[in-house]
């Protein structure tokens, strides 16, 4: 075979972990006069794992940072350890067996030997190339594209009525002059917000009903509605305040903005290592590789794809275009809105 069987088994059955059936096969750790890398956690059936094997799967859990260690002994440590021991009596038992002569086990080891090597091929690239710089770039970008789409916001207060007659009364309440957030706290039916003066927090139109969307569009800062219904019941809105509303932050956004950056890392490495490879489809399709060889049959080059247009399904990649970014989609509020909910 073109690699390591072992290592890749053992990275294959790591997937069917925790099983059953181990707890009579604890392998006593020697005492090792060094905690190292180097130093000994364990050795089944006289192959050892290292110190830096555990540090390294803690690692890949991310359980430890890169640059970090996992003492010896501890919980982290201990668990890790653990797993290995398992993943190599696994390991050994299907060697034993003899499954990985089998075509499907031939297959699928050389299929996860290829994903892990394109998993770190594309980690490693990411770490050179996406740093903060790029990201604040591309964040910068992607203000410029939604300030000019975000709608004003107003920070609204309500009182809340179960009857008409009820609203009624506390409209007139206002009309002669009674303090909003007072009688809010005074006479509102919404438990949830009357001691807060019916403060609903800064909404934006959109994510109201369209009764309250349009009282939060036609009144100003200061002005007091009429009492209106909608499906919490009858209110009486104020608006205190409106503002401009904020682009998301860069924290918000920059799991998005690192997923599409590593996307087009993705598309431009496919594409540079397209163009300089040769790649040959067989017309009709050979063989598996798995069975004897058939006779050779007519071979016609394929040249590089074009990248697709964005949306496009492809049998490979979905490509993102890259000039200029699209928009990223804005987060959702803190909390969802709902007519008469505090925010």
């Amino acid at each position: 075979m073109a690699f390591g069987t072992r290592s890749a088994l053992m990275a294959v059955l790591a997937a069917c972990l925790p099983l059953a059936g181990c707890e009579d096969t604890d392998i006593p750790v020697e005492e090792a006069s060094e905690s190292g890398p180097s130093a000994e956690a364990a050795t089944v059936n006289g192959q050892i794992i290292y110190v830096s094997d555990v540090e390294l799967e803690a690692r890949m859990k991310g359980l430890i940072k890169p640059g970090e260690t996992l003492p010896p002994g501890s919980p982290e440590f201990d668990e890790t350890l653990e797993e290995l021991i398992k993943v190599k009596l696994l390991a050994m038992e299907a060697l034993k067996r003899g499954l990985e002569e089998e075509p499907e086990s031939r297959h699928r080891l050389e299929t996860a030997r290829d994903n892990v090597l394109g998993s770190i091929l594309l980690d490693r690239i990411a770490a050179e190339e996406i740093d903060e710089s790029a990201i604040r770039k591309m964040y910068d970008a992607q203000v410029a594209l939604l300030e000019p789409r975000m709608e004003d916001e107003a920070q609204v207060r309500h009182i809340l009525a179960p009857t008409r007659e009820a609203i009624d009364s506390i409209a007139a309440e206002l009309k002669a002059g009674a303090d909003f957030a007072v009688l809010a706290a005074r006479r509102s039916s919404d438990q949830l917000t009357r001691l807060d003066g019916g403060d609903l927090g800064y909404l934006a139109a959109t994510e109201v009903s369209p009764e309250l969307a349009r009282i939060i569009r036609e009144l100003p800062e200061g002005g007091v509605s009429r009492p209106f219904q909608d499906a919490s019941g009858w209110r009486i809105v104020k608006i205190e305040d409106i503002r401009k509303r904020r682009p998301p932050s860069i924290d918000v956004l920059r799991e998005t903005i690192e997923r599409y950056l590593k996307t087009q890392q993705l598309e431009r490495i496919l594409k540079d290592l397209r163009a300089d490879a040769e790649i040959v489809k067989r017309n009709p399709a050979r063989s598996s590789r798995l069975d004897a060889p058939a006779a050779a049959p007519r071979a016609e080059p394929i040249a590089p794809k074009a990248p697709a247009p964005a949306g496009a399904s492809t049998s490979e990649i979905t490509i993102l275009p890259t000039e200029p970014a699209p928009a990223l989609p804005a987060p959702a509020p803190e909390a969802p809105l709902s007519p008469g909910a505090p925010q």
